[in-house]
This record gives structure tokens, C-alpha cells and sequence, in this order.
């Protein structure tokens, strides 16, 4: 779940007020520092996009709700998740599932609609980003590691357990590949 959260925003703002925001019918509100944000697009967010390639989460600032926000699986009594959520959010009332976006805060929903706030993950950070090769290419959590510790060796190991019909030429080139994406940012 921290993959939509990581790398996590650096632009300075204030989150209050909230904005309204409508995109294909979905009705609510972005905190004020997106609204104007170049990086926000269908009520996503954008930065990063070329590392990670996917939209992340707004960011919605510290809930108001104190805790530990580590990550831990997701678990309750009719479901074992696969997914890592903040220690707080694991038996808060407001964490729902919502069939497309996944688990979902709703503390303060009259605020933000259809546009939940993210979860808080805190000062916690994960020790590496999620990155991902171009489909149909398997990415996995490891190879992100291997690239962030700059372990070529290691790389082509599990690259080639997870794409076993590429060559070790081609694990190459995508960790060049991955390695100056990374530098890019």
C-alpha cells in the first residue's frame, strides 16, 4: 500500500482549505497545495510518475489520530491482506476497503468526498522505492533494492528469476535503465 506513497511530496503547502474537485463525476475536495499543483492530474498525483509509473496519492498532511505508523499487514476477522497499511490505521474505524482505490481513510469525508485522504504514514519511510520496468517486464520489491544499492550482481539474479525469458544483457540495460531514472530524481 505505501507504494502509492513513496517517494513522498516535497513541495511546501498549506492543506487548508480544501479545493473543490470533480473529475468524471467523482465530487469532493483536494488539500489547497494540489489544487494549483502542476503534478495533479484526475485527482492523483503525478510526481515521480517516470520512476514509479503509476499516480500516487495527494498528499493530505498528519491525520488527526496519534499513533505508531509503522507498517503492518492488514488483517481483521474476514480479511488477511496482502498489503502493508500504518500501525494506526490497522484498527482505526475510519480505514475502509474500497474495491478500486484500494484501502481508503474516511476520517473527515464531509471534507474531502470522493477524493479520500491518504493514509499517514508519519516520518516512517520505506528503506526503498517501488521502481517499475515497462510492461510485460516483471518488477518485484527486490530488484527496486538492488537498484537503490546499486548491486548489479544481485539484480541480474533476480531479475532473471522473475523474467527468466530475457537475458542477462537485457537485466542490464534495465538496470542502467532504473539506475539513472533514480538519478534523475
Amino acid at each position: 500500500m505505501h507504494s502509492f506513497y513513496f517517494p513522498s511530496c516535497k513541495i511546501e503547502g498549506d492543506i487548508e482549505p480544501p479545493v473543490p474537485f470533480n473529475h468524471m463525476g467523482r465530487v469532493g475536495a483536494v488539500p489547497n497545495k494540489c489544487g494549483s499543483c502542476n503534478h495533479l492530474f484526475e485527482g492523483g498525483c503525478t510526481r515521480y510518475i517516470d520512476l514509479v509509473n503509476k499516480y500516487l496519492h495527494l498528499d493530505y498532511g498528519p491525520c488527526k489520530i496519534d499513533g505508531p505508523t509503522d507498517p503492518v499487514v492488514y488483517e481483521d476477522e474476514f480479511i488477511e491482506g496482502k498489503v502493508e497499511v500504518p500501525r494506526k490505521c490497522s484498527k482505526c474505524y475510519f480505514l475502509k476497503f474500497d474495491r478500486i482505490y484500494g484501502f481508503i481513510c474516511t476520517h473527515e469525508e464531509g471534507k474531502w468526498g470522493k477524493y479520500y485522504r491518504g493514509l499517514d504514514w508519519g516520518a516512517w519511510e520505506p528503506e526503498s522505492i517501488y521502481l517499475q520496468l515497462p510492461l510485460p517486464k516483471v518488477t518485484t520489491k527486490i530488484l527496486s533494492k538492488y537498484v537503490m544499492q546499486n548491486d548489479l550482481i544481485g539484480f541480474i539474479k533476480e531479475y532473471r528469476k522473475c523474467n527468466p525469458s530475457l537475458s542477462i544483457a537485457e537485466a542490464k540495460k534495465d538496470f542502467t535503465y532504473l539506475k539513472n531514472i533514480l538519478l534523475k530524481n
